[in-house]
């Protein structure tokens, strides 16, 4: 019997849920063990075989691997290989029925090369100090994403009839779409689509802002989930320049909806934010 699982495999993180309600979350991160790490040590407590390749993944692979950018994700092979491990993270054996999606500009192009290429992918898949499992995904729909989230979050609400912009705010993307509450909820393809930002732009301006004021490089990754950093050893408390960084991209976020939806954002009931 076939295990039926949504994994949404995002730049920033792999969020997975299976019918039962079981979820799990984990870093967008996955590569081969590098050359110095004592594969011995990472056989029992942190790597994962695919195929009998060992990976270190999520936050074993932090510091190791680099995040997922690629905007084909039919044509990456890490994110294939993570929305795999994501259903053997929970529990899945044999076939696999998937939801999966896509940011609105992206669905078009590519809904239909992604679920070709998760169509039968399949592997023999080794957790930690778990025995090996064979599975394959033998059925895939393809969604664009925050439709999904329009649909939930004004049906369900007691918000009054009218016009609403829902914002679905993910790690490189934010997904916006014009929905209308009536008798029944209606969305307009026309007033939907995707923003080149995301929750990263607050640690990508956060590292900036640091590099700018210390005159020494800072990485998103090394401040997207720190209190501090220490500059010649003295701590830096970053709350504060967080605070800032979240209010610029907040400001940039805006700019760019009411670029693409001009006076559309000044005349709707409210604006729904999700996600991030």
């Amino acid at each position: 019997m076939s295990m039926k699982l949504a994994v949404d495999c995002g730049h920033g993180y792999v969020k997975a849920l299976s019918i039962t309600g079981q979820r799990i979350l984990f870093p967008s991160l996955i590569c081969p063990p590098p050359g110095s790490v004592d594969l011995g040590e990472f056989g029992t407590s942190e790597m994962v075989r695919m195929d009998d390749q060992p990976y270190l993944v999520g936050e074993a692979a932090v510091g190791h691997a680099t995040p997922l950018w690629s905007r084909d994700k039919a044509g990456d092979p890490d994110t294939l290989r993570l929305i795999l491990m994501a259903t053997a993270k929970l529990g899945a054996m044999g076939p696999v029925q998937l939801a999966t999606g896509l940011p609105l500009s992206w669905f078009g192009s590519q809904h239909q090369t992604l679920t070709a290429a998760l169509m039968g992918y399949g592997a023999t898949i080794q957790l930690p100090v778990q025995p090996a499992r064979r599975l394959w995904i033998e059925n895939v729909k393809v969604y664009p994403q925050g439709v999904a989230a329009a649909s939930v979050l004004i049906a369900a609400s007691d918000r009054e009839p009218g016009d609403y912009i829902v914002v679905d705010v993910g790690y490189r993307t934010a997904d916006y779409v014009v929905v209308t509450k009536g008798s029944k909820i209606r969305m307009d393809p026309t007033q939907a689509g995707s923003l080149e930002i995301g929750t990263h732009a607050i640690a990508a301006e956060l590292a900036d802002g640091l590099e700018h004021d210390y005159g020494i490089p800072f990485t998103a990754a090394e401040v997207e989930t720190a209190h501090r950093v220490h500059v010649d050893g003295v701590a830096v408390e970053l709350a504060q320049r967080r605070r800032a960084a979240a209010a610029l991209t907040s400001q940039r976020l805006k700019e760019s909806l009411t670029e693409k939806l001009d006076e559309k954002l000044s005349k709707v009931a409210g604006i729904v934010l999700c996600g991030g």
